[in-house]
């Protein structure tokens, strides 16, 4: 009785924290900034709201109430909104519609409503807030939505998002190898390694392997090569970059020197907008400012370490202390985007092998919208954590935000180039950079800030793989702040490079480039980006090529079974959309199973490429099947697409035990629907990975380079 007694006031405790209360079980909201609210939430019937890391309650209807009910009164203290009797019922509502904030604003006032924002830079989208309990809550929604000049009403529901980092308390050993192999990454020009010009004064300089591998932590004679480019003056100077997560403290020492206020807001302010992006001060949320630090740590101030970018300006945008809406996570994605040229997200669904999740419709018109318009039209450059799901086999094809052509994935690599055990693989994955986390001898992972005049020297998870990253690309634009955001991702792909050759996986696609479901194209050089950045010329327009398989009836398999499918693309040959070098490739699939776990998914490429684009979850007991769900490979990149293609979907009965499936059954599944969507250019704009500049080649000419765009800045 003590053990449940403990386990629901400690619910209670997480409750009142987040000021969550269920005033209605068939209802989700979640605050938007709105001035007087307590932030939170309710919790959608036939939902699941996630408490902490290890607690889940399943909300159907009667044990979410009693659970929660229970437990605060447990505490003795109901939750309420400011200015509200009884318990909270706010619900809050899209609406697309014309006439601008004005015409917004006088919408809200007819229906009682209250006018809360716009959803970020999304054109004709505002939040409403209903803080009035309605009999008919359908009637009033259907009349808001016949409003003149309303396109549509959308209902925010509250949904999880799960930051990157490892499990609290999981005690690490690190490793590194004794017997080292002899790799690209070995061969860097020897002055990155041993011709040290730089010298910093900040105390945890030294332990700071990934960005220069010296002293004890020399083990591997692995870095990401930033010496050079620092030598060069290049640290960051006049790139914004804004973490979206639980905050950034910017009180930080190490942060206050280059924190933009600009780049910042709170979208869980209880009073009012806020720019200050303050978490509150706890273990649970300095995750965003370890984030922050990553990037750009001031240098040479005798404090904590140094940032990859440690010139370059850091924001934070406050999203993550509990659930969050559609229209939330849109505002995160497109707030200020001019201003803020990349954005870091060490976030998604949850990586517990089971949930299948991605942007809801706004954030996938947020993603569009930043690329599409962003940097006054080169592109907002949004880099993705790949997702910590390893240990419990997880895929990363089950992430829509890693599927999506408008994201950087990036997973994480030991010190000697392996693979971290908690990462994910999948065709999606762009690249990888160091942070640690194997097994073995303690070492230092990655040094950060953290809450508080406070730093860290261990910081596991592609949580901080992806602000790694955001520091590499930001040396890159600003030695060339005319690349676009597919200018950055083809640079990803020409100057990443092998970390371990030895390791399975690797192979060489049609066009020459080394591509692998764990590392991506490779491990980020930060030397050789810049190197290519500063010459690199612009790509030619997207082109989208999109073929629709047409099925005379769906295409059903056996179990232990699967169907093949062979479609045949002339690349959009003689039209406006002719492909003639691929980017990115995604299929869209309508697929019912048996058991979605028991699923994998492959596609091969007229070149011969084969990208594993879902592979089978034994956690994953759903019964849903693949509902309208994209998958994305980068492992075409600069294939031409005409000829055949090859999708396979195939059911591997028993991989999830806690699938009841009969040993009689027929069928396991049908597959209903599949679209192929290929991205490309027309024209070749580049030269093959082959005839790159190779890093062993002196640095000399780089370095006229470079002075010939300081002379030019």
């Amino acid at each position: 009785m003590q053990q449940q007694f403990s386990a629901l006031r400690s619910i209670c405790i997480k409750a009142r924290r987040l000021n969550v209360w269920v005033g209605n079980c068939g209802e989700c909201v979640v605050s938007l900034g709105a001035p007087g609210a307590r932030v939170p939430a309710f919790i959608a019937q036939g939902e699941r709201f996630f408490l902490d890391d290890s607690v889940y309650v399943a909300t159907g209807f009667m044990f979410s109430f009693l659970v929660l009910v229970c437990s605060c009164l447990l505490q003795s203290e109901l939750v309420a909104t400011e200015g509200h009797r009884g318990p909270n019922r706010h619900v809050f509502y899209a609406v697309h519609m014309d006439g601008g904030s004005k015409a917004a604003r006088a919408l809200a006032e007819q229906h009682k409503l209250e006018f809360i924002q716009r959803v970020g830079s999304l054109k004709g989208l505002y939040t409403l807030k209903d803080s009035r309990g309605r009999s008919n809550r359908t009637c009033f929604e259907d009349g808001l939505a016949s409003a003149v000049g309303v396109h549509w009403v959308q209902r925010q529901y509250c949904h999880y998002r799960e930051k990157r980092d490892l499990l609290r308390g999981l005690k690490l050993r690190t490793a590194h190898s004794s017997q080292r192999t002899e790799s690209a990454a070995d061969n860097q020009p020897e002055e990155s390694k041993s011709d040290q010009t730089l010298t910093f004064n900040d105390p945890l300089w030294p332990l700071q392997w990934e960005l220069f591998a010296q002293g004890e932590f020399n083990f591997s004679r692995f870095d990401l090569n930033v010496m050079p480019v620092w030598k060069n003056n290049i640290t960051g100077k006049g790139v914004v970059v804004s973490i979206i997560d639980d905050g950034v403290d910017h009180t930080n020492k190490d942060l206050r020197k280059n924190f933009e206020v600009f780049a910042s807001f709170d979208l869980l302010a209880s009073h009012g907008l806020s720019h200050d992006p303050m978490p509150i001060k706890d273990e649970e949320n300095s995750h965003g400012t370890r984030c922050a630090g990553e990037v750009s740590m001031e240098a040479n101030n005798s404090y904590c370490g140094v940032g990859i970018a440690f010139n370059a300006k850091i924001g934070g945008i406050r999203l993550l202390d509990g659930p969050v809406t559609d229209a939330m996570e849109a505002s995160a994605l497109t707030y200020n985007i001019h201003f803020i040229d990349i954005y870091v997200c060490s976030w998604g669904p949850r990586d517990n092998g089971a949930e299948m999740d991605g942007p809801h419709y706004l954030t996938e018109q947020a993603l569009r919208l930043g690329t599409r318009k962003g940097r006054f039209g080169k592109g907002s450059i949004f880099v993705w954590a790949a997702g910590n799901g390893g240990m419990y086999d997880d895929h990363c094809g089950a992430d829509g935000y890693i599927n999506s052509i408008y994201t950087i994935s990036i997973g994480a690599i030991t010190q000697s180039g392996k693979p971290a055990f908690f990462g994910e693989p999948c065709a999606g994955v762009m690249a990888v950079t160091p942070t640690g986390s194997g097994y073995g001898d303690y070492q230092p992972l990655v040094t950060v800030t953290t809450t508080g005049d406070g730093c860290v020297t261990h910081f596991p998870g592609t949580s901080s793989a992806a602000p790694i990253a955001a520091g590499i690309l930001a040396l890159a634009l600003e030695v060339n702040p005319a690349l676009t955001w597919r200018d950055v991702q083809h640079l990803i792909a020409n100057t990443a490079k092998i970390p371990d050759p030895e390791e399975p996986g690797w192979s060489i696609n049609a066009a020459g480039y080394h591509v692998h479901h764990r590392y991506g194209f490779g491990v980020l050089d930060a030397g050789l980006m810049v190197q290519q950045a500063a010459l690199f010329q612009k790509v030619g327009r997207q082109r989208t090529c999109t073929q629709e398989v047409a099925f005379d009836s769906p295409r059903i398999f056996s179990p232990g079974d699967g169907v093949t499918l062979r479609i045949h693309s002339d690349g959009c040959q003689w039209t406006s959309n002719e492909i003639s070098s691929l980017e990115h490739v995604q299929v869209r699939l309508g697929v019912s199973a048996r058991c979605r776990g028991d699923l994998s998914v492959s596609l091969e490429s007229p070149g011969g490429t084969v990208s594993m684009l879902l592979d089978s979850r034994p956690n994953d007991a759903s019964t849903a099947g693949l509902k309208n769900w994209t998958l994305m490979t980068v492992h075409c990149w600069g294939e031409q697409p005409r000829g055949h293609w090859t999708l396979k979907v195939t059911d591997h009965k028993g991989e999830v035990w806690r699938c009841t499936r009969q040993h009689e059954e027929e069928t396991a599944g049908a597959l209903l629907t599949a679209t192929l969507i290929l991205y490309g250019t027309y024209h070749s704009h580049q030269s093959s990975p082959d005839e790159a500049t190779s890093p062993d080649c002196p640095s000399l000419w780089l370095d006229l380079v470079l002075l010939c765009v300081f002379v030019w800045r």
